[in-house]
């Protein structure tokens, strides 16, 4: 069991009292496995949105559109030109949230991220900016990875990022980016190597970059010339680390971070780092990384470790910790997508989901060639009033009493939670029961895509996925059902 020196000690005290005040700095954890590093030789993205208060999760299947409106004005007010085609998207939406929302389009390119604080405190901004309306163009307009991230960095350099900092994960079948952004307008980009693998909390985690190397690394214009003007880099004092002079210094000193980085890179890496080492920015996995290595990591708690005030679940629920593990007790939603490469997007790229909390609630697939979700998973029935309700909530969205599915999550969560460790090991064995039987019918599914064309005559894909979809989506609910009635959980 990991000891704590007494430098880890006081950084763990300061960081502490400073999330009291802080909570933003600690949103989010995102795994990123390189098609070569994982068991399947397909990208794979797991990720754990994290946002405080009673908050929804609602999912939507968007469609493309042609010949719309030239100019598409942004929540702060800036406008800007729209091409004549947007892609379609599964929206996992978050109303009222400006960057929880995470989407998956049909050009199989993923967008989620987490909050990364920066040092900068003014920026460029011209117009309001951009802030929310980012991971949603990207979505709508990027062929790929790279080209997602290219225009997102035009957006940014054009008329600045509004919120204080981010590092936006954007992945497709062929690679995996990480873009990490400034308020104003300084961004940097890297490339994820296809045979290694990052884990992400809530601080920059790009250090070193190389100018001359545009297939691995993206950047703004002047981004080490600004930080001299700032006075947050002198080139005498050695080589430019992005994550150094332009990240908030109490997030990085932050346990919150620092826990979740130390045991993320342990698991995934399969090494012994200390928790006062140099973290790696991505690594070569020891085994080829499994679906099931990023939800055990995802659902972690410091378990066996002195991280883990809870000791075991013995002294309080482990989402109290004092430093927030990877599974946070503010936790409204994990998932991991499979972006494979070797197959249509529509059968290809497929999310995982766990509603609320992924240590309590089994993760169902979607395939992104779904027509769209059952209705008791999304609010509205017309998915295009959801943009312009984003912000102008209906009273009803967080009415537990309004029929969505997602309060039955929310309350097996919290009903798990009362008495956490009383009833943590028979949750865990049913949803670990509910999981492999997901994985099963999942993989038999797949295993028969080509026939279930077939036989569906004239049917097309979307209907075949929507049909074996509604049918596990069924089984899930039906099974978690099972579980709250013997439970005495009142749905």
């Amino acid at each position: 069991m990991k000891k704590l020196s007494i430098l880890a000690l006081l950084l763990f005290i300061c960081s502490f009292t400073f999330a009291q005040v802080n909570t933003e700095n600690f949103d989010c954890s995102t795994v990123i496995v390189g098609k070569d590093a994982s068991a399947t030789g397909h990208v794979m993205i797991g990720h754990n949105e994290d946002d405080g208060g009673e908050q929804v999760v609602n999912f939507y299947k968007m469609e493309g559109s042609r010949n719309h409106s030239d100019k598409l004005v942004l929540k702060n007010g800036a406008v800007i030109d729209q091409p004549d085609e947007l892609y379609g998207y599964i929206w996992m939406e978050m109303p009222g949230q400006d960057f929880a929302d995470s989407f998956l389009n049909g050009n199989g390119v993923l967008v989620t991220s987490n909050s990364c604080r920066s040092k900068e405190r003014y920026g460029e901004i011209v117009d309001g900016g951009i802030g929310y309306n980012l991971r949603k163009i990207i979505s709508e307009r990027a062929e790929s990875a790279r080209h997602g991230v290219k225009l997102a960095g035009e957006l940014i350099s054009s008329i600045g990022y509004s919120g204080s900092g981010r590092t936006y994960t954007i992945a497709d079948p062929g690679e995996a980016w990480m873009l990490s952004v400034v308020r104003g307008k300084h961004w940097v980009a890297m490339r994820v190597p296809d045979n290694e693998v990052v884990y992400l909390p809530n601080y920059y985690i790009i250090k070193n970059i190389d100018f001359d190397d545009p297939g691995r690394f993206l950047y703004s214009a002047g981004l080490e010339e600004y930080a001299i003007t700032r006075g947050w880099y002198d080139p005498s004092d050695g080589e430019f680390n992005f994550r150094e002079v332009y990240g908030n210094t109490r997030s990085a000193a932050s346990m919150s971070n620092i826990g979740r980085m130390w045991v993320g890179v342990n698991e995934l890496s399969g090494s012994d780092y200390d928790i006062e080492a140099g973290f790696p920015v991505s690594f070569v996995p020891p085994e080829p990384v499994r679906m099931e290595d990023v939800i055990a990591v995802l659902e972690n708690h410091y378990e066996d470790t002195e991280l883990d005030d809870s000791d075991h679940y013995r002294n309080h629920n482990p989402h109290k910790n004092k430093a927030m593990s990877i599974c946070a007790g503010h936790q409204q939603m994990s998932f991991v997508a499979e972006l494979r490469h070797d197959m249509p997007v529509e059968t290809g790229c497929r999310l995982w989901i766990a509603p609320r909390r992924g240590c309590v609630n089994a993760y169902f697939p979607v395939y992104y060639g779904i027509k769209d979700f059952p209705e008791g998973w999304k609010y509205f029935s017309d998915n295009s009033l959801v943009y312009n309700s984003h912000f102008n909530t209906p009273e009803g969205m967080y009415d537990r009493n309004n029929g969505k599915v997602w309060w039955e999550f929310v309350k097996v969560t919290e009903f798990i939670d009362d008495d956490y460790a009383g009833r943590i090991d028979e949750r865990r064995e049913f949803r670990d029961e509910l999981q492999q039987y997901l994985f099963k019918k999942t993989a038999e599914f797949d295993a028969g895509l080509p026939a279930a064309g077939a036989d569906a005559g004239k049917k097309d894909t979307g209907d075949v996925l929507s049909g074996f979809s509604s049918d596990i989506i069924s089984d899930y609910l039906e099974m978690n059902r099972k579980y709250a009635r013997s439970a005495g959980i009142n749905f």
